[in-house]
């Protein structure tokens, strides 16, 4: 069951929200303002906040900020503010989605849903795992074996991109693009260095990471 924070200052529309979104099986819990839906969120989970813009004490934009600082759960802006303006704002204060009021609850709805499972996949993708390495994106960790190493940013990432595409040939091309950017100038034989750097900061799972002569590199899991 999703827990779903609904936040609003007018009472008759909490108990609408919380009515409607309990019948569709959320698990609903409720605040006023913007102060005690940050406060919930730090001392409770939830899969989403959904938020009122225009509120007493403590208004959407100003929540939603203060939320990014501690969380990265899907937030849901609803407002009668429907303005271009208003969207931007919206977006730009850390929200993932804005609704514009009226809307039928069956949108809210389907837009929960929606959101919570877009962020439980992307949550996946953050924590990589293979072959006894384990690399946390949140964190910028590598773990090997169970004991944590210690690589550079630009290491770090190149890790990360062959992992993700694990039994698939990289060409040092696409690597530069991937890790050092478009408007990298330099030889591409710096991936060649970094590599070298990566196998011996793996250890004995240097092993999968593999040179495919005249193509590339690939993290193969045999």
């Amino acid at each position: 069951m999703h827990k779903v924070l609904v936040c609003d200052d007018e009472k008759k529309i909490r108990e609408t929200f919380y009515d409607y979104l309990s019948a569709k099986g959320f698990d609903v819990t409720l605040a006023e303002n913007g102060k005690e839906a940050v406060e919930k969120v730090r001392n409770d989970y939830y899969d989403i906040v959904v938020l009122d813009v225009m509120m007493p004490i403590m208004n959407g934009l100003d929540a939603c900020r203060e939320i990014r600082k501690i969380s990265d759960i899907p937030v849901l802006f609803l407002s009668a503010l429907g303005e271009e303006n208003n969207l931007l704002d919206g977006y730009r204060n850390g929200c993932d989605d804005y609704i514009v009021k009226p809307f039928p609850m069956s949108v809210l709805a389907e837009k929960c849903n929606v959101l919570i499972n877009r962020h439980n996949g992307n949550k996946l993708q953050k924590e990589l795992s293979c072959c006894g390495i384990v690399l946390d994106k949140n964190r910028a960790t590598v773990s090997v074996s169970g004991n944590e190493i210690s690589l550079s940013n630009k290491t770090f990432y190149l890790l990360a991109l062959l992992m993700e595409n694990k039994n698939n040939i990289l060409s040092r091309e696409q690597i530069l693009i991937k890790v050092w950017g478009w408007d990298y100038e330099g030889d591409d034989r710096v991936v060649d260095t970094h590599i070298k750097k990566l196998r011996k900061a793996l250890g004995e799972k240097s092993v999968h990471i593999k040179t495919i002569i005249g193509r590339g590199y690939s993290f193969r899991e045999e």
